[in-house]
């Protein structure tokens, strides 16, 4: 069942430990984004009545949370940077992750779009053309398995309700487990979204 959101975890003080672990140090910055409006609420609320909650063997606590306004795409190019690893798979291998060089990289993702395209806006003909600006491979340890993605800067083309379904819930696959949240660079004009389309930043 696809999920509405995506989001991005970033440890400021990470740094690498010995035996292959790291340490993430005091600070933790969350971005969470989603379509929709009753889970921001819920959320930004349940975590503004949870001063702190134990983690591990330690206690953690918020120090600030925020909503963040997004921007509307109202044109049919937009540029994108990414805040989490995107991941592509392919039909049939779905642990087999491709990059953009890769042979079926863009049916792989063209499918992923389809797929919330039709979940969440009822467009199952939706399509969107892909066009890499600064971007690398990146490699991340998942669920005890080792997973190619890719980060950077792209741009994409597609209708604009697509496009900003993207930048709502995120791109590719695992979008629920902190990859394919996006930041919007450019468009040739934008606006801020109605309220409730929002990032939360905590």
């Amino acid at each position: 069942m696809l999920k509405p959101f995506t989001f991005s975890l970033f440890f400021p003080g990470l740094m690498p430990g010995g035996n292959g672990d790291f340490r993430v140090g005091s600070k933790a910055i969350l971005y969470f984004s989603s379509n929709s409006r009753e889970l921001i609420s819920c959320l930004y609320n349940g975590l503004r009545n949870l001063p702190q909650f134990p983690l591990f063997h330690n206690t953690a606590s918020f120090r600030s949370i925020f909503l963040k306004p997004m921007r509307s795409i109202t044109v049919d190019h937009a540029q994108f940077r990414t805040m989490a690893p995107v991941l592509v798979n392919t039909k049939g291998d779905p642990n087999r992750y491709l990059l953009p060089e890769d042979k079926g990289f863009e049916e792989g993702l063209r499918f992923s779009v389809r797929e919330i395209a039709r979940t969440f806006l009822n467009m199952p003909d939706a399509s969107i053309d892909f066009c890499p600006v600064d971007i690398r491979r990146k490699v991340v340890r998942h669920y005890n398995m080792h997973m190619q993605g890719f980060v950077g800067i792209f741009e994409l083309s597609g209708p604009p309700e697509v496009l900003n379904l993207i930048y709502q819930v995120g791109l590719g696959v695992r979008r629920s487990q902190g990859f394919g949240m996006l930041e919007l660079l450019q468009t040739t004009r934008y606006e801020k979204l109605p309220k409730g389309k929002e990032h939360i930043h905590v």
